[in-house]
């Protein structure tokens, strides 16, 4: 019987199949790695999880725990909404950047993610959405030229798509150069000027 996935126990080893995902990937990781490196017994881990499959489709909503979390926590800061926004899309962007790599293990991991759990990208693209709406309808209440919050967010989140590309996928702009976090801070700087003008 598979037991609710709560608890300390789940957490580690979610967390630990994470771990091997992104440095082995999917199919060199097995349910006894899991297990050593969560620190339980085989058993363990099937009493939470049917199977690999099922820890790649808790893995993927895990990752969206954290982001649900995270924008808990900008959104709760006693900061001017320009700082949140910075705050949000460069924390989304770092806790990203396993999937951005093409190294084998993110791009394994991001293929099982959308093989076993293909929702879970059209659920980050609308909590993404969500988070910066949100913080542009406060920029808004605070005076800044915010147009339509949820409108102006969706522009964000095309003007900032090549930041967050999925393992396998180029991460390049026209001069054919790598982008970087210091890009996006950039373009978000420059972004957040246009509204306080």
């Amino acid at each position: 019987m598979v037991r609710p996935r709560t608890g300390e126990k789940d957490r580690q080893i979610v967390d630990a199949a994470i771990g091997l995902f992104l440095e082995r990937g999917v199919r060199k990781t097995t349910i006894q790695d899991i297990a050593k490196k969560a620190g339980v017994a085989v058993g363990t881990v099937y009493l939470y999880h049917k199977d690999k499959t099922a820890i790649v489709r808790r893995v993927a909503y895990a990752f969206a725990e954290r982001h649900d979390a995270f924008v808990e926590e900008v959104l709760a800061r006693r900061r001017k909404p320009q700082r949140k926004l910075l705050d949000y899309v460069l924390g989304f962007y770092d806790m990203w950047q396993p999937f951005g790599q093409n190294a084998q293990g993110p791009l394994e991991l991001a293929e099982a993610v959308l093989r076993h759990a293909p929702e879970t990208p059209g659920i980050a693209q609308k909590r993404f959405l969500d988070a910066v709406a949100t913080i542009l309808n406060e920029a808004k209440e605070s005076g800044l030229a915010v147009g339509q919050p949820r409108v102006d967010a969706r522009w964000i989140a095309l003007s900032t798509t090549a930041f967050f590309p999925l393992a396998g996928t180029p991460s390049e702009h026209p001069l054919r150069q790598s982008l970087g976090r210091d890009d996006l801070e950039g373009l978000l700087r420059w972004m957040l000027r246009k509204m306080e003008a």
